[in-house]
């Protein structure tokens, strides 16, 4: 092993990672998630300090009693009282972890875990975000529902208008953070637009965002907790919200920086 890979090595040793799993309703995708995850979990402890941590997120099923019997030596878990929504489990998670990079992976394993290694290697050189993204050319996809792939691809194609860094996918959950943009950045909305908001938010402050090209492929076990409607009527308040914001605070930096040009150029 030459000096750099020794040194790259090292670096990956001091990284300390926290991967939040929020779910709700998942009795029969908890096992399947173990035999996955398991795997990966050693694979990465061999090069990184890994800590897990399942969020029941208010479960009616039981979900908390199966990760309990299957995760329970493999991971922290929390449990919501009652059901708060995606982004607030994530945060639920934040708030337990020790991590100085936190990842977030969906519990039906739509994204494989195998992937966070992936996430993982391209956190370095300045990003702060690292995002799956099924829809960057080297991505895929697999049996998705077209009413999903519509809605996704949609919102996705709206953001790269009004935010200052383009990306192929927004709306992916299946992601890896430094901490300090989690705790630097406030979510507003609990549920799945909270994690669009946590990107946008990381853009508007300065944060950089880098996309690893994956695979988003059908739930195999349980039902989308997805609300079409409600969804779609969410990200188009918010997108307006965010064009309103670049359309005032914007114009008046513009002027400022035209004046100090100009000036200088006399």
């Amino acid at each position: 092993m030459n000096l750099k890979s020794q040194e790259y090595e090292n670096s990956q040793k001091k990284q300390s990672v926290s991967i939040i799993i929020p779910c709700f309703n998942e009795s029969e995708g908890v096992e399947p998630l173990k035999k996955k995850l398991l795997p990966v979990l050693a694979k990465l402890r061999s090069v990184r300090r890994i800590e897990v941590i399942c969020v029941d997120d208010g479960s009616t099923d039981d979900t908390f009693l199966k990760l309990q019997k299957h995760l329970g030596q493999h991971a922290q878990i929390l449990s919501h009282q009652t059901n708060r929504g995606l982004s607030a489990a994530i945060q639920t998670g934040v708030l337990y972890s020790t991590g100085n990079i936190i990842c977030t992976i969906d519990s039906d394993c739509t994204y494989d875990p195998q992937d966070l290694a992936g996430l993982l290697d391209l956190m370095r050189g300045g990003v702060d975000i690292v995002t799956g993204s099924p829809y960057h050319p080297q991505g895929g996809i697999n049996n998705v529902p077209g009413w999903r792939l519509f809605l996704s691809k949609g919102l996705s194609q709206l953001y790269q208008i009004v935010l200052p860094q383009k990306l192929y996918t927004y709306t992916s959950m299946f992601r890896a953070y430094r901490r300090e943009v989690l705790e630097n950045i406030p979510v507003n909305y609990p549920g799945f637009l909270g994690l669009v908001e946590i990107v946008a938010e990381a853009m508007l402050q300065g944060y950089k965002v880098a996309e690893y090209p994956s695979k988003l492929s059908r739930r195999e076990f349980g039902q989308s907790k997805l609300r079409v409607t409600r969804v779609i009527w969410s990200h188009i308040k918010y997108i307006v919200r965010l064009i309103l914001r670049q359309a005032f605070k914007p114009k008046k930096v513009w002027l400022q920086r035209h004046k100090y040009t100009t000036k200088n150029n006399l």
